[in-house]
């Protein structure tokens, strides 16, 4: 006997008891008709246009981490995909040791993730970027708090007088002062530090490509924690949508100001991204789920880009780059095997 039957008897007994929805629906749906405009503007052929993605793996072994990192570019013109035009930027590493690691893989890749789209800034009309870009920007705040004053001044002084100078769209920079780092951290400190020199370089490149690209990007997500409208006392907006039965179409939209958050940025940089308002909205293209747009190009615009290029409710270039970039468990441990590298993972008496 396994665990499985006592699953099924336990969601036998609650399957009448769960619900997402506390509010009438019917009232619900008032509020949703308040705010959801039934229509998307007509598309049009667009400009060129890329989609960039990133994918992260890692393997875990006893206290510390192999991971790979990577960011894709697939470039459209005419509506259609130009062949030999992809790009992948990426990174193999050893984290040591294991703190922080799953944080600091999400900004190695965003690291890359940026800096291949800066590297389009110039040829493109329209960077259509997965996942939320407000979301990057307030995402990983831990190493702000954790790391002690000192080591920070440290830290930030070797970024401004070392890596911003010699700062390159080709890599990760962070990656080549670790023997720097050394030299004044050790042990969970060395994570700490080593994790705040790659947010700084994270925040920077993040920095860079809203200033130098902000009226070509169109960000586009699958989650958002936004409540802005108000449609449910638990739930955010995006679960609630998706819940009702909407027509193709999108919601009102909104301002969203960076300076407005309740977060705070490394002193350096609190100028630098407070400055920045996004057009914020979801949409629904026919045949999809409910998604969210971060832009700063008027609402219509956007629409008109995406509809164009929307396939079962989705934008196509987006799904396209996904599945070039994504690095499958089989990848990294075909790298592994290529590295030959022998690490303990501390399951092996598990059978795994």
């Amino acid at each position: 006997m396994t665990i499985k039957r006592y699953l099924i008897e336990t969601a036998l007994r609650k399957r009448e008891t769960l619900t997402l929805i506390e509010d009438n629906y019917s009232i619900v749906e008032n509020r949703v008709a308040e705010v959801w405009i039934p229509e998307l503007p007509e598309e049009s052929l667009p400009e060129p246009t890329v989609a960039i993605d990133g994918s992260r793996n890692r393997k875990s072994f006893a206290g510390y981490v192999l991971y790979a990192v990577g960011a894709g570019k697939v470039l459209y013109e005419g509506g259609k995909r130009v062949k030999g035009k992809e790009e992948f930027l990426v990174d193999i590493g050893l984290l040591k040791p294991e703190e922080y690691s799953d944080s600091r893989i999400r900004m190695l890749m965003g690291i890359l993730e940026f800096k291949l789209a800066l590297k389009e800034c110039e040829t493109v009309s329209f960077i259509l970027l997965d996942g939320s870009v407000v979301g990057a920007i307030v995402r990983p705040s831990v190493f702000n708090y954790e790391v002690p004053s000192e080591l920070k001044s440290e830290v930030e002084e070797l970024f401004w007088s070392s890596l911003v100078p010699g700062y390159s769209l080709d890599s990760i920079n962070s990656t080549e002062f670790y023997d720097d780092l050394k030299e004044i951290a050790s042990g969970r400190e060395f994570a700490i530090a080593a994790g705040y020199l790659e947010y700084l370089e994270y925040l920077y490149s993040l920095y860079l490509l809203l200033k130098e690209c902000s009226e070509k990007i169109i960000s586009v997500s699958k989650h958002s924690d936004s409540r802005k409208y108000s449609l449910d006392p638990l739930l955010p907006d995006i679960a609630v949508l998706n819940l009702l039965n909407l027509p193709p179409g999108y919601s009102r939209p909104g301002k969203l100001a960076v300076s407005e958050m309740k977060f705070k940025f490394p002193e350096s940089f609190e100028d630098k991204l407070g400055r920045f308002v996004f057009n914020s909205f979801f949409f629904r293209l026919p045949k999809g789920n409910v998604l969210k747009v971060e832009t700063f190009m008027e609402a219509e615009r956007a629409l008109s880009v995406l509809r164009y290029y929307g396939v079962k409710g989705y934008p196509y270039p987006l799904r396209d780059v996904h599945e070039l970039v994504k690095i499958r468990n089989k990848d990294l441990e075909f790298t592994v095997e290529l590295l030959k590298h022998r690490g303990v993972t501390g399951r092996e008496s598990l059978g795994e």
